[in-house]
């Protein structure tokens, strides 16, 4: 099954507009501007960004992470700290699950509650989030909050084409994010951590 990735259309200039202010929201590393910062873009740019409840602290995890569940998890922990941390979930682990096929791509159609969307920005993976019964998605944004936003209103750094996988339990998630520690060159007491 073949999927091409959706790309946003909507063109207009106040999603444009948005969107940028949301990038500059993001590069505040005060985090605690963003809310009074997001509360001023609504002033300008009509959205539907709500500040989700996070059950950890902010600084403490990544998009990628919270989709997969490896926040303040102590065995994910001990590997990402280990070597000055060179090898955690980013980017290059997301690339990994997408070009070995271990993420199972669906259709927005069929996407489910708990399934990732992946934003990409000129076909380099930028962010990821989980999709919501209710067509939105709920996303660690950088440094920042944990926020139930609409498809498209993210930063613009987070490109403007999206795929939709299914959901990945921890313990597979986690299994994937050993062998990649393994390949690069985390070692392990045995084969089978």
């Amino acid at each position: 099954m073949e999927f091409r990735l959706f790309i946003a259309r909507s063109g207009s200039a106040k999603n444009a507009v948005l969107r940028q202010r949301l990038q500059t929201m993001t590069e505040v590393q005060e985090v605690t501007q963003h809310p009074a910062l997001l509360e001023d873009i609504g002033r300008e740019c009509l959205h539907s960004i709500r500040i989700a409840h996070s059950r950890h602290p902010i600084g403490r995890y990544t998009c990628l992470m919270h989709v997969f569940d490896f926040t303040e998890k102590p065995e994910y922990i001990a590997i990402a700290d280990y070597g000055l941390g060179r090898v955690f979930a980013g980017v290059d682990f997301a690339h990994r699950l997408i070009e070995k096929g271990f993420l199972t791509e669906v259709s927005q159609a069929e996407a489910e509650n708990g399934d990732l969307v992946a934003y990409f920005r000129e076909g380099n993976f930028k962010h990821v989030g989980l999709w919501q019964p209710n067509g939105r998605v709920l996303s660690k944004w950088g440094v920042g909050h944990l926020y139930d936003h609409a498809l498209f209103e993210v930063p613009e750094s987070y490109g403007t084409a999206v795929r939709f996988y299914g959901a990945l339990s921890y313990e597979a998630a986690y299994e994937l994010f050993v062998q990649f520690a393994q390949e690069n060159g985390i070692p392990f007491e045995n084969a089978d951590p």
